[in-house]
């Protein structure tokens, strides 16, 4: 198995919202990746739909790791930059945001993200973003946080 396929499983796996969403990562490849929330009443806005946060954050999350599948042991993905649009409500069994990188630069990646509302076998498009991914050293939580 390609050793940065595993890193971006096992970051995938390290973050608690996407256990908190119940999301799965369905597909990684070098530069694509797929992941999937299923529909629950945790997740919708006051029309009962996905709200616009989830939908954003598949299409951010499942940017950032397309992204880290090609980048170096060491380095980690940064969104610095993502425009969303949403073009239909995001109603469904479950929404998947698809990702795949158009520019892999040494410290940018640019990568388009779609994601679609699953009903059935059927996928429609709910939103589309363009997304900046940066390649940076090693991340960690800040040690501390001054406050005013």
């Amino acid at each position: 198995m390609d050793n940065a396929l595993e890193r971006v499983r096992r970051g995938f796996a390290a973050q608690g919202f996407m256990r908190t969403m119940g999301a799965e990562l369905e597909h990684i490849e070098p530069g694509e990746c797929h992941i999937s929330v299923p529909f629950g009443d945790g997740l919708t806005q006051q029309h009962g739909f996905f709200h616009g946060g989830v939908t954003a954050t598949l299409a951010d999350n499942s940017a950032g790791f397309a992204g880290n599948s090609l980048m170096s042991e060491g380095e980690e993905p940064l969104t610095v930059e993502f425009k969303i649009n949403f073009v239909a409500p995001a109603r469904g069994d479950a929404l998947v945001g698809k990702a795949t990188v158009l520019r892999n630069g040494r410290r940018l990646k640019v990568v388009e993200s779609k994601v679609y509302a699953r009903e059935g076998g059927e996928e429609v498009l709910v939103g589309a973003a363009l997304v900046t991914i940066a390649s940076t050293g090693s991340v960690g939580a800040p040690s501390s946080v001054e406050r005013p």
